[in-house]
């Protein structure tokens, strides 16, 4: 009887220090998580604040312009291109914008898109639109611009051109101010 109740105290130590084990286990698991998901978001809202500190850029939170863009409907759509969507939306204070929604399968990470808002930031001339602020909402990536009605340059510059509306000395002196006005970006 008493090598069975030495037996059952044993069991009962074990069982014990097994589920001690496990709980503490679990436990810093747990904190080790926490402190990863913690450190993750200070970082990340560290990165979004040196975009307002260093480039006076607007951070806008995706409900902002989702409901801006009324969540991105097909009737706001402006273009499409190669890395994504431009969609037309109205802020609440009645200001137009255009929202450049980036293709989520892109593998561009987020130093390096914010390394391409600074230098589009930086970018100013009276020919571009100005870039009004961006959004990282998990995978989405969004650039805030100003909004330009009356079409796209494009059309300015090729759909008049092709609908002969100007003779040749006139569309060469277009062209040719269309390429001084742009050599900048080569420099």
């Amino acid at each position: 009887a008493i090598q069975k109740n030495k037996s059952h105290k044993s069991n009962i130590r074990k069982k014990r220090t097994i589920i001690i084990v496990c709980v503490l286990s679990f436990s810093v698991l747990i904190i080790c998580l926490a402190f990863i998901v913690f450190r993750w978001k200070i970082r990340r809202k560290g990165v979004m604040n040196d975009y307002e500190e260093d480039l006076q850029l607007s951070l806008f939170d995706m409900s902002t312009i989702s409901s801006a863009t009324n969540n991105f409907s097909a009737d706001n759509i402006l273009g499409k291109g190669g890395f994504g969507s431009v969609y037309k939306g109205v802020l609440k204070d009645g200001k137009e914008i255009a929202v450049k929604r980036l293709l989520q399968n892109s593998s561009q990470g987020i130093q390096e898109f914010k390394n391409e808002v600074m230098h589009i930031a930086k970018l100013q001339h009276r020919n571009l639109v100005k870039l009004l602020g961006c959004c990282i909402y998990a995978e989405e990536r969004l650039l805030v611009y100003e909004f330009m009605p009356n079409k796209s340059l494009d059309y300015f510059i090729f759909g008049l051109i092709s609908e002969n509306l100007y003779d040749h000395s006139i569309k060469l002196q277009l062209y040719s101010n269309l390429v001084n006005e742009n050599s900048f970006f080569f420099l």
